[in-house]
């Protein structure tokens, strides 16, 4: 005995020893210490059995095992009927199957989960192993058992399942195919969705390899994957994405959005699984091929970016307004096609690829060889999928000559304001002329007739000759001033709805700007008599008006409306903006540079006056009612044919 405990102690010492040294010791310690054998019940496991097969109603259970399903140890009996109530019925019967086969093969493992119900009412899951002590014969005496609580791991595999599931129903109800990649071996998992995608059942396309993919794809759309790949594969991208073609069942080509992200790497950083999903786009794409040509094939300035503000699409006129000489774009930055870009212009870029929306009706830019160019522009973001932002539409309109045709207006307004002076000149001067050159012929007259032997003289036939021309000069601008005061004898009949819809698409930028609503009510079938240009200041003055006296502290709106009386037709103007005080300034509302609202910027207080000779120039007249902040109504009289 001695020399084979010596023989034990020195193979302990080995790292390979079948026993080790401190296990022995152990052992030894349990038997003669039993604090050690309560620490290793209480420390280490849930629960500790010891049964009696011979009597098999007598069993021990430590203290451990009760209060681990949260009973009181000091009331309950050692007995095997006392567990078996609140186990489940079912695992019960798997417990003595169990139990049944190892008493038979001391080989087949007494190792099970089961469950039981918790005093509070909760399920637990305990790990219940146990071994068969049998007698020198080999026939069954003892029973050891012990319960380990995985009560939190079963929680959570099933919180994984449910989250499994959940994910699963997700990815059914959007209609996605799934795929799983291992990096290293080419192994690949492909779902049924994946095969219907392209027309097939995942059967068919058995054996299942990364092949399955390559043959349906294409080769440059396989060299544009690989090289997204590889980005994502060094981190540059957080998750892989790319749109391709693929050969469906039927012959024709699919697109697919496809995602993917690296889930394991191996000890050196390389990727080992990747999962992914494949998403059909096809007519997303197709949309968007559509939208493409509508920009190339507009008359308009617009131009179609990707969120790297690369082209997708623009439109010939949009060349035409940045002076772009070299139209093949497509595929290639704006920054290098517009290299002088302002860091202003690539600040709204960037902001507008994070959804912002810009917009400017009216921008001075002078160009390279010193023009002035007015643009109104716009930029808007476009989405792709899942509400992504997929680039920016920019959409911008020349309206330079529209500018110059609004200077020529004021111009025209500042001839007619100065015309009307030189009107009101021509009648003064024609007035007094006429009064002087009776005076003077009269009192000619009255000399000759107290001397009438000089009526034949050279010098008083000078003078009545220059006395004859004088009148008939100033009887010459009499006639002129009566044409240039008569003017409605030279009107002509125009349509007042087609004047009003031209009127309001020409200040469309600053009605949307204001926010303004312009309602044109007017029937097709009314006209007036007026001079053209003159009805076009009318109205524009009017909606202009309207515009720039809006309330902010509601919707504005403008609203034209026309009735038909025997004398004339009578257009209405309703805003609902500032209004006027009537009661205060009724008398001095048409008069010249007048204003009735100190805050507002550009007003002049001519407007009303302008409009309101030419009314009268047309042979009509102007009627106002206003409120203070409630809005204005003016009616403008103007003449018809009745026939």
């Amino acid at each position: 005995m001695n020399m084979k405990r010596e023989k034990k102690v020195d193979v302990d010492l080995a790292p390979d020893s079948k026993e080790n040294y401190l296990k022995k010791e152990l052992y030894d310690l349990v038997k003669k210490d039993s604090a050690i054998f309560e620490f290793l019940q209480e420390a280490a496991i849930d629960g500790l059995w010891f049964w009696d097969l011979n009597i098999p109603e007598n069993e021990w259970m430590n203290s451990k095992f009760w209060t681990t399903l949260g009973y009181d140890p000091s009331v309950m009996p050692h007995k095997a009927s006392s567990w078996q109530d609140i186990i489940f019925k079912e695992d019960l019967q798997q417990v003595y199957a169990n139990f049944s086969r190892h008493a038979e093969d001391p080989s087949h493992p007494f190792d099970q989960i089961v469950r039981y119900r918790h005093k509070q009412g909760h399920t637990v899951w305990i790990q219940c192993r146990g071994i068969i002590l049998r007698d020198d014969q080999g026939k069954p005496r003892k029973m050891l058992g012990a319960h380990t609580d995985i009560t939190k791991i079963k929680k959570a595999e099933e919180d994984l399942k449910q989250q499994i599931d959940n994910y699963m129903h997700i990815i059914e109800g959007t209609g996605l195919g799934t795929w799983q990649w291992n990096v290293k071996t080419g192994e690949t998992i492909l779902n049924q969705k994946w095969a219907e995608i392209i027309g097939y059942t995942l059967a068919e396309l058995e054996p299942i390899a990364l092949d399955t993919w390559v043959k349906h794809s294409t080769v440059e759309d396989q060299e544009k994957s690989n090289k997204l790949l590889k980005d994502h594969f060094v981190n540059n991208t957080p998750f892989y994405e790319c749109e391709f073609k693929m050969k469906h069942k039927n012959g024709e080509w699919i697109w697919v959005l496809d995602r993917g992200k690296v889930v394991s790497w191996d000890a050196e950083g390389n990727p080992e699984w990747m999962v992914g999903s494949h998403q059909e786009i096809t007519k997303k794409k197709k949309d968007l091929e559509r939208n493409k040509l509508f920009i190339k094939q507009t008359p308009s300035a617009i131009a179609m970016f990707d969120n790297k503000m690369s082209y997708l699409a623009a439109s010939q006129k949009w060349f035409e307004v940045c002076g772009i000489k070299n139209t093949k774009v497509i595929g290639k930055s704006q920054y290098e096609i517009l290299p002088q870009i302002s860091k202003s212009w690539r600040s709204k870029y960037q902001k507008c690829l994070k959804g912002e929306v810009f917009k400017n009706y009216e921008e001075q830019i002078q160009k390279e060889n010193g023009d002035i160019q007015w643009l109104t522009w716009e930029l808007q973001p476009w989405y792709s999928n899942e509400n992504k932002i997929g680039g920016i539409v920019i959409h911008v309109s020349d309206i330079t000559k529209i500018k110059k045709e609004e200077e020529l207006k004021s111009l025209l307004r500042v001839t007619e304001d100065q015309n009307e002076r030189l009107k009101n000149f021509a009648h003064i001067v024609s007035h007094n002329l006429k009064s002087h050159s009776g005076n003077f012929e009269m009192l000619l007259d009255l000399y000759i007739q107290e001397n009438p032997e000089i009526e034949n003289h050279e010098i008083i036939q000078l003078f009545k000759t220059a006395s004859k021309n004088l009148s008939e000069t100033i009887s010459h601008l009499n006639e002129v001033v009566l044409i240039n005061t008569s003017l409605d004898k030279n009107l002509v009949s125009v349509g007042l709805k087609k004047v009003i819809d031209e009127v309001t698409m020409s200040v469309s930028a600053i009605t949307i700007e204001s926010e303004v609503e312009v309602n044109n009510f007017v029937q097709d079938d009314i006209e007036v008599l007026a001079i053209p240009a003159y009805l076009d200041s009318i109205v524009l003055n009017f909606i202009t008006n309207g515009i720039k006296y809006r309330s902010k502290e509601r919707k504005s709106h403008i609203t034209l409306t026309a009735t038909k009386n025997s004398e004339y037709i009578v257009l209405e103007i309703e805003d609902n903006g500032l209004g006027i005080d009537l009661t205060k300034y009724r008398s001095k509302l048409f008069g010249m540079y007048k204003t009735f609202h100190s805050n507002i910027e550009n007003s002049r207080g001519i407007g009303l006056f302008i409009t309101k000779n030419q009314v009268e120039a047309i042979g009509g007249k102007i009627e106002v009612q206003s409120k203070v902040n409630q809005g204005t109504t003016f009616k403008i009289f103007m003449k018809y044919e009745k026939n």
